[in-house]
């Protein structure tokens, strides 16, 4: 793993196109009033210009705000699942995202998944990915952090790989610990 030096978690910030990309394109239609106001409360003013960057704890509680207030009466990780979804859609819109997913959708799921860590170092100042490849179509996917959201990851990483040309792509969550997350990437071949 190529290290950027471990960055403290009070100092991790997620960067503008990936909170443009879920609040400005994902749930185009979906901002009610209840939930600009609930936002702003938890630090993200939709009716100001976005900011270049917003810590990994406000963005964690503005997903948990976001999921109560669009998708309730879900369980909590199909709500996250659904909302990861949104997320990547709305990530392609924009300008950073289309030229992101043009590029994934040339190299297919292979190589797709060999530049995930380039990728996901683009949408943060603290990300660190270490692959290890198990087989054609399996890695292992190592990130120094975790995310207290279910299933929101490996639907995030599942619409990345469908968006490579992967058939049947499956995420799972195969360890965690108290600062990183391991999951298991497979698909099948066309």
């Amino acid at each position: 793993m190529k290290h950027r030096g471990a960055v403290p978690l009070e100092q991790r910030l997620v960067y503008v196109q990936v909170v443009e990309g879920l609040l400005e394109h994902g749930l185009r239609g979906s901002v009610s009033p209840r939930l600009k106001h609930r936002l702003r409360q938890a630090g993200i003013d939709l009716d100001r210009p976005l900011l270049p960057g917003y810590p990994v704890l406000l963005w964690g509680k503005c997903l948990d705000v976001i999921v109560e207030e669009t998708l309730p009466g879900l369980p909590r990780e199909e709500a996250f699942r659904q909302l990861a979804e949104r997320h990547v859609q709305g990530y392609g819109r924009t300008v950073v995202g289309r030229a992101v997913y043009g590029v994934m959708r040339l190299l297919g799921p292979r190589r797709m998944v060999q530049r995930l860590p380039q990728t996901l170092r683009a949408t943060d100042n603290y990300t660190e990915v270490e692959l290890t490849e198990q087989g054609p179509t399996t890695y292992a996917m190592r990130m120094n952090s975790r995310v207290d959201a279910p299933g929101y990851a490996e639907a995030l990483f599942e619409s990345l790989l469908r968006l490579g040309g992967a058939e049947s792509p499956r995420v799972a969550r195969i360890h965690e610990d108290a600062d990183s997350t391991t999951y298991q990437l497979t698909w099948t071949e066309r």
